[in-house]
């Protein structure tokens, strides 16, 4: 059984999803210290303007960053991220599916960045077709930190293989995960550029230019 486990995710760039679609179990990272730096991706997102501009879109924090990652407070007005979707989408041959989407990320407040993030994937997932089993790892009362958590979390569910990205295969225990019988498989894909260049896009560019079906071949690919 595959396992990949990541954090709250800002409607998740396609990297995400190649693995997503290619796992059993995943594991929604909610319990962990929130963290945002340039070089996290969790808390935002990058969509492609009209003109072939890459956008930035991210979460706005409110309050201290020293809390897990589900109590992480939201200011005011990441509902406008809505709207330039809509600018830069709206006239997308898949836009008529990601509408009902936005209608339902954006149309009410809510009061935590990860509720945003959780609302985004939900609403993928269901273009989708809910192909894989979704578990928040707050609910697995896990007691490891780090490397170790990863591996306690995949036998938690069942796992028997963990599916992970090169950056974070150099912080595990290998041997440990050898001798729990548990394989690592490192992530060896190539994200799709748009038509422009920007690499690596948010899942909403690609179900937009090709709708969701399409994307969904795509993203399973090896």
């Amino acid at each position: 059984m595959r396992v990949m486990i990541l954090q709250p995710t800002y409607w998740a760039r396609c990297h995400f999803w190649n693995r997503y679609l290619n796992a059993d179990v995943f594991v929604w990272l909610d319990h962990v210290q929130f963290a945002r730096s340039r070089t996290k991706w969790e808390d935002r997102t990058v969509v492609e303007s009209r003109a072939g501009e890459p956008i930035c879109l991210r979460l706005p924090l409110r309050g201290t960053r020293n809390v897990p990652w589900r109590d992480a407070g939201l200011n005011d007005g990441w509902r406008k991220h809505g709207l330039t979707m809509r600018h830069c989408y709206g006239k997308a041959i898949g836009w008529h599916e990601l509408e009902p989407a936005m209608d339902a990320v954006y149309g009410s407040e809510v009061s935590r960045i990860e509720e945003v993030c959780w609302r985004s994937f939900e609403q993928v997932t269901k273009l989708f077709g809910n192909p894989t089993r979704v578990v928040r790892s707050s609910t697995l009362n896990p007691v490891s930190a780090k490397g170790e958590l990863m591996l306690e979390l995949v036998q938690r569910v069942g796992g028997t293989r963990y599916v992970t990205g090169e950056p974070g295969a150099t912080y595990l225990d290998q041997e440990a995960f050898r001798r729990a019988g548990v394989e690592i498989e490192i992530q060896r894909w190539t994200a799709p550029r748009t038509g422009r260049g920007l690499s690596n896009p948010s899942v909403v560019h690609l179900i937009a230019e090709h709708g969701a079906a399409a994307a969904v071949k795509m993203l399973r690919a090896a």
